[in-house]
């Protein structure tokens, strides 16, 4: 025994404090990382940038945008060789259910989101789901001619 305490006690005491200490620490990156995620840009156009979300899966660029409240028909999507854009206008029934929601406020979303690399934009396919919208579009192959070597 040394002293008041037995080695398992301080062991004990040390591993409840590294414990309680990492999941402080953990709240505290989550509770400031939350307001950046969740905040979106307004543009001087009145126009919200929406979160997105961009890699690359195998042969496709997969390109993940976050469009609460915004309808399907609204959202006019388009693919460059290096870039996405996309312009999405709120659901009619959504403003008609909370016409003061501060969302609605803008005027809807609009962003233009680079890519890690060229895409084939011809081959591109898009999806909406619960206000999220994925577009996958298939990596561009390199192009090159074959020359004759003499």
């Amino acid at each position: 025994m040394s002293g008041i305490f037995r080695d398992w006690d301080i062991e004990r005491l040390v591993d409840r404090i590294t414990r309680e200490v990492s999941e402080e620490i953990s709240k505290l990156v989550e509770s400031a990382a939350s307001p950046i995620r969740l905040a979106t840009y307004i543009t001087p156009s009145g126009y919200r940038r929406p979160v997105s979300e961009t890699y690359v899966d195998g042969d496709e660029v997969v390109v993940v945008i976050e469009l609460p409240a915004a309808s399907k028909e609204s959202i006019d999507l388009r693919v460059r060789e290096g870039e996405v854009e996309v312009e999405a206008g709120f659901s009619e029934e959504l403003k008609k259910a909370a016409p003061k929601y501060s969302l609605f406020k803008s005027k809807g979303y609009r962003t233009v989101i680079s890519l890690p690399k060229d895409v084939d934009a011809e081959k591109a396919k898009a999806t909406f789901r619960d206000g999220v919208l994925v577009v996958r579009i298939p990596v561009q192959k390199p192009k090159g001619v074959a020359v004759k070597v003499e």
